[in-house]
């Protein structure tokens, strides 16, 4: 017996996939930065910088790949899975930090996964208007 998949179940899963992708993305990104830090040395508002520059591309490939496999309301997709990703970051990183602790960084994770998942979407729809 063939199992009937539903849109919306499909939508969810490119979701989660692309988020998951993103948190391999700037875990991988992290690792490398790790790295680089043991032969640099740079400030820590440096090491700041290139943490957001990481997330946001991360973010930016995540719409990418939501958009390629339903572009269909990518707006409202963008915001939750700016959230999603924001929070599935936060659970990751705590464990690997070794505790969590809820505070208004979060908060500013959370708006800032938005707005970039947000800006990463009107991007991509002008890009791909231009071409």
């Amino acid at each position: 017996m063939q199992k009937v998949k539903s849109v919306n179940s499909g939508v969810k899963g490119n979701i989660l996939k692309s988020c998951l992708l993103a948190i391999v993305i700037t875990l991988i990104g992290i690792v490398v930065l790790a790295f680089v830090l043991k032969f640099a040395d740079l400030s820590s508002k440096t090491i700041n910088y290139i943490n957001i520059t990481i997330k946001g591309l991360a973010i930016f490939v995540m719409i990418l790949c939501i958009k390629k496999r339903n572009p269909e309301k990518l707006l409202l997709k963008a915001i939750f899975s700016g959230m999603l990703y924001a929070v599935l970051s936060f659970v990751i990183f705590s464990i690997l930090n070794g505790g969590f602790v809820l505070d208004m960084a979060f908060v500013y994770d959370i708006l800032f996964s938005v707005s970039v998942a947000i800006i990463a979407t009107i991007i991509i729809n002008v890009l791909k208007r231009k071409a």
